[in-house]
């Protein structure tokens, strides 16, 4: 086989997982654009609209650890699209229906079917890109779906002043259905160019699969898992609220409250990418995995608060929102090393593992829009109280982070070019006959 042809199937493989997430992300993120339209149609409190925020994350936060390890057992392929459909179908249900019971439960099948994705692509991306190069091909991955978080604002907004709040998720879940597919046939296109590679012979049996050892993951696991929520916390916070933020604020209209959201959440897509290239760069420099990753963890939770701060004296418009996208910006330096934390928990059951890490990312979507939402009509819409909690989540973040423990892990050894990736199974060649 030919050094191009592995190559070949990581770019596609890589490519299709990016555009994955930019659809992936306009459709999570949606329903907060929506949110001052449908509210106003529906007649929503914000604590109405923090209980539609959180279905979806409550699902998030349940279906993650059985749907990654419902993936390690089907395979990336097939639980891409099983999982993708049943996300898109749920975004065209959104637009279907309206009373709050109705779409509490739409989103809350749109968080089981997007669940998974992303352990499962954490798994392709172990599987075909070089250790050395993980942080980074997460980062892209994930910044590719905090632009989609950028320009979700202006996508959703032009679709709605040119149709209808409700046709838009309609749009949105086809679109999202049609690609799915699109994507399992590149996969499998992926899959051919290996088709040179020496195989096993068919009588040679499949090495079994080792089950997964709960007790150990979980203990090796957790202090990501905290961290994790707490970095989501503020994730959240800025995916279901910034729009909101504006508009009852500063009295927006949609569309300038469009490029004002889109302004900051920009921020959040540069971070993703410069956590990731900032950590492989720091592991390339120490040689030492643990450290390239909680550095930068460490680094992402406490500039972030050094940006929110501000947030607490000011009402003046441009420096809340130079502060929030800079605010956004750093915390998303954290993201990428922990998904690589995810994924080097347990290399044979890497979907599972990180959805084991990033289920404190989902627990924090359930529970901060129903805080949020309470504490701004307790407070009577009082920003500054939201933000301090914020900051006090934040807080918890690196005293979590430095309990994170690799030791378990094989030492690294030798030119991280040369070592051999194990092949992903449901992309590779079938055995001859």
């Amino acid at each position: 086989m030919s050094p191009s042809q592995p190559r070949s199937r990581a770019r596609i493989t890589f490519v299709l997982l990016c555009i994955m997430a930019f659809i992936m992300y306009v459709d999570r993120t949606n329903i907060s654009v929506a949110a001052p339209v449908m509210s106003k149609e529906l007649g929503f409190s914000n604590t109405h609209l923090g209980f539609i925020f959180s279905a979806f994350a409550l699902a998030y936060s349940c279906f993650m650890i059985p749907g990654g390890w419902h993936s390690d057992r089907i395979g990336s392929r097939k639980g891409l699209l099983l999982y993708g459909s049943l996300w898109a179908i749920a975004t065209i249900v959104t637009g279907l229906v309206g009373s709050l019971f109705a779409l509490v439960a739409a989103r809350f099948f749109v968080g089981i079917g997007e669940a998974p994705i992303y352990p499962t692509a954490a798994r392709m991306i172990a599987r075909v890109i070089p250790e050395d190069r993980r942080g980074a091909a997460q980062g892209v991955m994930h910044a590719t779906g905090r632009i989609a978080n950028a320009l979700a604002p202006l996508i959703v907004t032009a679709l709605i002043v040119s149709f209808s709040w409700r046709l838009t998720f309609i749009i949105l879940g086809g679109v999202t259905l049609v690609y799915m597919v699109v994507m399992y046939l590149g996969l499998n296109e992926a899959k051919k160019h290996r088709e040179g590679e020496p195989v096993r012979q068919p009588s040679a049996p499949a090495p079994a699969r080792t089950p997964v050892n709960w007790p150990d993951m979980i203990r090796r696991v957790w202090p990501a898992t905290a961290a994790c929520f707490c970095h989501g916390w503020v994730l959240w916070f800025f995916l279901n609220w910034i729009p909101s933020f504006f508009s009852q604020r500063y009295g927006m209209k949609l569309s300038h409250n469009a490029i004002f959201s889109a302004l900051v959440l920009l921020g959040g897509s540069l971070g993703t990418a410069a956590g990731g290239m900032l950590t492989d760069w720091r592991f390339r420099c120490t040689g030492n995995r643990l450290r390239a990753r909680r550095e930068m963890i460490v680094c992402g939770f406490l500039s972030s608060i050094v940006f929110l701060v501000p947030l607490l004296f000011t009402r003046d418009i441009t420096i809340s929102s130079i502060c929030l996208g800079l605010a956004f910006f750093c915390s998303e330096l954290a993201d990428s090393p922990l998904w690589v934390v995810g994924t080097e928990v347990s290399r044979e059951h890497s979907a599972t593992s990180s959805a084991c890490t990033f289920t404190g990312m989902a627990l924090a979507g359930a529970v901060s829009p129903i805080v949020v939402g309470m504490l701004l009509d307790i407070s009577h819409g009082r920003w500054v109280v939201a933000f301090a909690a914020s900051i006090i989540v934040l807080l918890l973040g690196p005293l979590f982070t430095m309990k994170i423990r690799l030791d378990d892990e094989p030492p690294s050894t030798g030119n991280a070019h040369q070592r051999v990736t194990a092949p992903e199974p449901d992309i590779a060649p079938a055995p001859s006959r």
